[in-house]
């Protein structure tokens, strides 16, 4: 959802969305499903041409087990608090940016693109390694199947043919 500064008064304005568009590739890669659109609810004020937004946001998610690839169900919340700025032609070449510009996303046009900085700000709070639960085995690197805690996987019983040599010794 992009938004004009010309849209944005001066006392501010309250805004709700939802990101129906947003497509499990463009939050991250071990998203399969989502449940919920992404949504915000959000306090956007103008500054000249500095523009801020704070509020909340809140998806509903499934992701892949790191391990076994098994369905994983996510619900995110949390608190945003954006800021954006025009992208001047000095900043379209490489330079170093001050600690406090770390914080600063940019528009062009005169927009505001919402919706890309609500699903980048959810493929941040995305864990790194998902797991259906903290015991997950994950699958046999041999038959592809989920390891089952406690029972031998057909791996663990072969012998590497490039030691097979040495376990002739041991006889």
């Amino acid at each position: 959802m992009k938004v004009a500064l010309t849209d944005i008064p001066a006392e501010g304005k309250d805004l709700s969305f939802s990101d129906a568009a947003a497509e499990p590739q463009d939050l991250g890669p071990q998203v399969e499903v989502v449940v919920t659109a992404p949504s915000a609810q959000l306090r956007l004020e103008r500054v000249g041409e500095l523009v801020t937004a704070k509020g909340t946001y809140a998806a509903e998610l499934v992701l892949a087990c790191s391990r076994c690839l098994g369905p994983v169900p996510l619900s995110l919340e949390g608190e945003l608090d954006w800021a954006f700025r025009p992208l001047g032609q000095e900043d379209r070449e490489e330079v170093q940016l001050a600690e406090d510009e770390l914080e600063v996303s940019f528009y062009e046009d005169g927009q505001v693109d919402l919706g890309q900085a609500l699903r980048d700000e959810l493929g941040l709070a995305l864990p790194m390694a998902p797991l259906c639960r903290e015991d997950c085995t994950g699958l046999c690197p041999v038959c592809g199947k989920p390891v089952k805690p406690g029972e031998p996987c057909c791996r663990r019983n072969e012998v590497d043919p490039r030691w097979a040599k040495l376990a002739q010794l041991k006889k």
